[in-house]
């Protein structure tokens, strides 16, 4: 039973974790083509910036980064502060 129940909830974890969260980099992108560039395919920019991610430590944590900065920001918000943690992520 108890294996059971250890199962369960580590089968919900994950699911609550892959369904809920976006990736940092899918973030910025957002953010991205909401402030600066509305034709930007976001898929496409996440993707790129996901590869870099992979083989990049220093890099996933400036993504991370700008992910946090402009999460719950404006647009002017997120030009006035977030550039220097964004520019080298997605060109923000």
């Amino acid at each position: 039973m108890k294996n059971r129940m250890l199962m369960v909830v580590t089968a919900l974890g994950l699911a609550m974790s892959l369904v809920g969260c976006k990736s940092d980099c899918r973030v910025a992108c957002e953010k991205k083509q909401e402030c600066v560039s509305s034709g930007l395919d976001v898929a496409q920019c996440a993707d790129k910036c996901e590869q870099k991610v992979k083989a990049d430590k220093d890099f996933s944590s400036q993504a991370q980064e700008c992910s946090q900065c402009v999460k719950s920001r404006t647009c002017s918000e997120t030009l006035k502060q977030c550039l220097d943690d964004c520019i080298t992520v997605v060109g923000l």
